[in-house]
This record gives C-alpha cells, sequence and structure tokens, in this order.
C-alpha cells in the first residue's frame, strides 16, 4: 500500500508539483490549497496508516501555525500525523514557534531539491 501525503500548499503550481514528484515516487497524495481544506482533509483521513503533512506556513486565509495550533488542540479530530513544515520562512521565531507547535522537520523551499524532500519524508515514515 503506498504511503500517504497530504500537502497543504496554497501556490497551485507548487502543490501540482510537490504532488507530481511525490507520486513519481510511489506515494499517494492529497492536496489542499489552503488551511481550512488541509484541516477538513486531516479530519476525512485521520485514521490511515502511513500518513504525513507537509504544511506551507507562510498562507492566507489560515496560515500554517494556526493549521498547527488547531490541529494540535483537538488531534482526535484532526490526526497525530507527523508534519513536516516547508516553507521559505526562515526567522528564528517562526521556526521555533513550529517546532513548540509539533513539527517534526522544517525545511526552506528554496534551499531544498525535491530528492532532499523524498530523502525527508522517507526519514519521518521509516
Amino acid at each position: 500500500m503506498a504511503k500517504k501525503i497530504l500537502l497543504i500548499e496554497d501556490e497551485e503550481m507548487l502543490l501540482d508539483t510537490y504532488a507530481d514528484f511525490l507520486e513519481s515516487k510511489g506515494y499517494e497524495t492529497l492536496k489542499a490549497s489552503d488551511g481550512y481544506k488541509g484541516l477538513d482533509m486531516m479530519e476525512k483521513h485521520k485514521d490511515e496508516i502511513s500518513f504525513l503533512i507537509v504544511l506551507d506556513i507562510m498562507m492566507p486565509v489560515l496560515d500554517g501555525t494556526e493549521v498547527l495550533r488547531m490541529k494540535g488542540e483537538n488531534e482526535e479530530k484532526y490526526s497525530n500525523a507527523p508534519v513536516l513544515a516547508l516553507t521559505n520562512m526562515t526567522s528564528e521565531s517562526t521556526i521555533k514557534e513550529c517546532f513548540d507547535l509539533g513539527v517534526v522537520s522544517y525545511l526552506i523551499k528554496n534551499e531544498m531539491t525535491m530528492d532532499s524532500l523524498v530523502k525527508e519524508i522517507e526519514k519521518i515514515l521509516e
């Protein structure tokens, strides 16, 4: 069974690029274009095995830190799946806040390659 990844990313082109690449590596992907849609997907798929969330932090409507906060406050409703933050936010305070809110890994978009993303996902899902 393919491991499932929920991608929460507001930039449609990036969302599709990540999904296509991960699917080419054998992952099944779910896509959400904003934080609220991401929370809805978490709720619908919370009981599935080998589930990982890749979350953009800077998004309109509901940003990634709010998604993390809401998920953390109600994991029974949403999911206890690990979260990998994937963002261009590099401030120490944002990184610390994300780890305080439960992310297991934090990647900077413009510093990573698609292969390094897959390596990080594999490490988390071991």
